[in-house]
């Protein structure tokens, strides 16, 4: 376990090194009681990444918990809906199908049945099904979860292809079952060897009324964004990774008028179940990551197709980019989507 710290500041996140161990688990599965902490708001700690197993002093602990039960909720503003009655699908690893955010309500599919890397849950597909259409987390609560189960694999091609027959599967599943999948949320993308099969099954997937939701199509339109609420005003902004990709390629051709046609999904501080028992949940930093994104996008579509059965992917995009702008950043609220 990465070391962290006998002082903690506010500033922890921005000292340690992105898409690093540390920065994902940052505080999680810790006894920090006898740390000196320098954190007394809301704000301040819902910047950090902890867990229910993170043991803080006394005089702060009423207030992690209290971050961590309010992090279930996401700032979509979707008025209400619950994508009740819309199937939905998330390709992933081995995940925590006992979670009590999903006890009952998933249909798990091995898309390699027996294979041996089945065995242990994996934090990235709980986190990932848990934002769509967990019970308190979820964008989506209500959506009928299918969840299609593939091996990790150290030979990333290999992994990539299990992405692939996932998706064959998902193809069938729809021309063989009455109740179709909408919605197929995967929070990875393709390398450039499969991306021509990749869009061919987009493309007979969406004859089935299914649409495709992954890296590779979302980032043309749609990055995740810092929100936070403080003194009773919400504002919206970039992390540093996003700051220094957008200082890398502004001058590059058409970078600009791309970047500011981007939807920006307040996606951080947010709370999800965890994979390591069936009550624990893990509330996540202000770094904002896609594979968070995607999800909550996803279980706004299922929202949206519960009032609007017929509304396309395509047209979800379209009205996502319509609106209002807030810090400089076309926001994602779907009850504006929905008008």
């Amino acid at each position: 376990m990465v070391e962290v710290p006998d002082c903690i500041t506010a500033e922890y996140y921005d000292s340690v090194d992105m898409f690093t161990v540390a920065s994902i688990w940052q505080l999680c599965y810790r006894d920090i009681s006898d740390h000196k902490i320098e954190i007394s708001t809301e704000e301040e700690l819902s910047g950090l990444c902890f867990n229910t197993e993170t043991v803080f002093p006394k005089n702060l602990q009423g207030l992690a918990d209290k971050v961590l039960e309010e992090g279930k909720a996401h700032r979509l503003n979707t008025c209400g809906l619950t994508g009740k009655g819309v199937k939905v699908a998330v390709i992933d690893r081995p995940f925590n199908s006992d979670h009590v955010e999903f006890a009952g309500r998933v249909e798990y599919i091995e898309v390699y049945p027996g294979h041996p890397h089945y065995e242990d849950p994996e934090f990235h597909g709980t986190v990932c099904a848990g934002f769509l259409s967990g019970a308190t987390c979820g964008v989506a609560p209500e959506s009928e979860l299918v969840y299609f189960v593939i091996p990790w694999e150290s030979d990333v091609e290999v992994y990539y292809e299990h992405q692939l027959e996932a998706l064959r599967r998902i193809l069938a599943y729809n021309q063989t079952h009455d109740s179709r999948i909408r919605i197929v949320s995967l929070s990875a993308g393709f390398p450039k060897s499969q991306l021509e099969q990749r869009s061919e099954l987009e493309k007979q997937l969406a004859e089935t009324g299914c649409a495709l939701i992954d890296a590779v199509n979302f980032q043309r339109n749609f990055k995740g964004i810092d929100c936070v609420t403080s003194n009773g005003k919400t504002s919206y902004e970039l992390n540093r990774w996003q700051i220094d990709n957008y200082e890398m390629h502004k001058d590059r051709p058409g970078f600009k008028e791309y970047f500011n046609s981007l939807c920006f999904v307040p996606s951080s501080r947010r709370t999800s179940p965890g994979f390591d028992s069936d009550t624990e949940y893990v509330h996540w930093s202000k770094g904002v990551s896609e594979s968070w994104t995607i999800p909550q996008v996803a279980g706004a579509y299922a929202c949206a197709l519960q009032v609007n059965p017929d509304l396309r992917y395509e047209e979800f995009i379209s009205k996502s980019k319509q609106c209002q702008r807030k810090d400089g950043f076309i926001i994602f609220d779907l009850k504006t989507i929905l008008e």
